[in-house]
């Protein structure tokens, strides 16, 4: 059995619709080769970035309308961006079920629900939804000119005007998305008017302007595109830009559909470059949580079970849907012995996680360890080596599982696997414990030399391993009877 610790720094672009959004601004770095036109990649795609580079720090209004299965919803709120990173959105709604304030710096999010002073966490921006269609895109504004290197291969005419047509060299972009994008880029007023060749496994989309207005000077001063999902040929985001007083562009209007769910977000009375004290998008629970994850993973990794069983007991009652912290919760109750606590932890991650393997693994290995359930630990380690079959712990419970329902060769092939798939940079007593299932599963066979080498091999890698040490007690008595 073993624990993970998931640490996943949840910046932007998670799910599809986000990286949309991010995409139908044009994400992509500015460091080009030099074209035939007298211009070059770099200088085009540089002054594309800079026309989104004045929105980073803003406040506003915003009005969005929720719309699936016949029932609207409309929240109205007051929503402060600083830094691309850091949202506020204080909501005004007659809803109970709608938050008041709603925080996030990334990474983890703080919903305020109304009469409560306490938020709740989640750890996914993304989850929020509405006010982070438009802040995600601004975050990728961050990165047009600083990783990917593209050619200017000539000029098009697009909706009547002229573009400069720059691709992304495939061998430089680590990004499966970016690898041949082409981007249609408007002659004078630097905005990609199309984004073409958006394709991964996954799904392929394109970016494309549909309708524009200029100034007296040709100068594009709104624009209106869309997105659209090829594999489906349907459009699955409309939204409006407009140019602002100092040239910063910003959505008037998005909306976006997605198995039903139709949003739409409509922005007023934008302030740009505004300064917004740190003190609007504090946290304390952040801050806590931080901490005590830090900390219970330090006391895990230095099997300090006391210690790390009081820092996850602070995660989960301020943020009771952590799944990580509940499972690692769980294995710091094994450690002091506390078998229904840890029951009870594994338990929660099933709920929690119904498709992750985890909860499974750790549930069905306390059953086995301790010889009860078996029938059903069995279909739960079986479960979770379906779910990850590459995962040596996983196999490890499986075959321990094995052993303690007599099946003793499915218990070493099993065990055998697990070793194999462990790697180098797994914790030693976590494999101590698989050489010492292996040990026990081959002196179950009378295979005694083998069993003795196992045993030997879990105590090098983990001296303080009493079972494997009452394992070579047994070999030995076994050994001195038959001569």
């Amino acid at each position: 059995m073993r624990a993970f610790t998931r640490q996943k720094r949840f910046k932007f672009a998670l799910s599809c619709f986000v990286v949309l959004a991010a995409v139908s601004l044009g994400w992509v770095g500015a460091s080009a080769t030099e074209g035939t036109l007298g211009l070059d990649g770099n200088g085009i795609l540089r002054n594309m970035a800079a026309q989104f580079s004045g929105a980073q720090n803003l406040t506003g209004r915003v009005t969005v309308q929720l719309q699936k299965d016949g029932v609207s919803v409309a929240v109205t709120g007051d929503i402060k961006i600083k830094d691309w990173e850091q949202l506020r959105l204080d909501c005004k709604s007659d809803n109970p079920v709608i938050p008041t304030t709603i925080i996030t710096d990334g990474e983890l999010v703080a919903y305020y629900m109304p009469n409560s002073s306490k938020p709740r966490i989640a750890h996914d921006p993304s989850e929020i939804g509405f006010p982070l269609i438009t802040d995600l895109a601004l975050a990728a504004f961050t990165q047009l000119y600083e990783t990917h290197v593209g050619d200017l291969l000539g000029e098009k005419e697009y909706l009547g005007r002229k573009v400069y047509m720059v691709q992304v060299q495939p061998e430089a972009s680590q990004n499966l998305l970016w690898g041949k994008a082409m981007f249609w880029v408007d002659a004078q007023s630097w905005l990609p008017l199309r984004v073409t060749n958006l394709d991964t496994p996954l799904f392929s989309v394109e970016f494309r302007a549909t309708d524009w207005e200029e100034d007296t000077q040709g100068h594009l001063v709104n624009l209106t595109g869309e997105i659209i999902d090829r594999g489906a040929d349907r459009v699955v985001m409309v939204f409006d830009l407009h140019r602002y007083d100092g040239g910063t562009w910003f959505p008037k209007k998005v909306s976006l559909w997605d198995n039903g769910l139709e949003i739409t977000q409509k922005f007023s009375d934008l302030k740009f470059n505004v300064s917004l004290p740190d003190e609007l998008f504090y946290v304390e629970e952040f801050e806590i949580l931080r901490t005590s994850l830090a900390k219970g993973a330090a006391f895990l990794a230095s099997r300090n079970w006391e210690a790390a069983v009081k820092e996850y007991e602070k995660v989960v009652a301020i943020d009771p849907y952590n799944i990580a912290a509940h499972s690692n919760l769980g294995y710091a109750y094994v450690g002091i012995g506390d078998e229904a606590g840890a029951i009870a932890e594994f338990e929660q991650v099933i709920m929690l996680a119904p498709d992750d393997p985890l909860g499974y693994n750790n549930l069905a290995f306390i059953y086995i360890d301790n010889g009860i359930y078996l029938d059903r630990a069995l279909e739960m380690a079986k479960k979770a080596v379906e779910l990850s079959p590459a995962n040596g712990a996983f196999r490890d419970t499986l075959g321990w599982g094995y052993y303690q329902l007599g099946e003793y060769q499915k218990a070493v092939e099993e065990l055998t696997t697990a070793l194999e798939l462990m790697g180098e940079g797994e914790r030693p007593w976590d494999k101590a414990l698989v050489h010492y299932h292996l040990g026990m599963a081959y002196a179950a066979q009378k295979r005694w030399t083998s069993a003795e080498e196992q045993f030997k091999k879990a105590l090098d890698l983990d001296p303080s391993l009493d079972a494997a040490k009452e394992g070579l007690k047994q070999l030995e008595k076994q050994q001195r009877v038959e001569s």
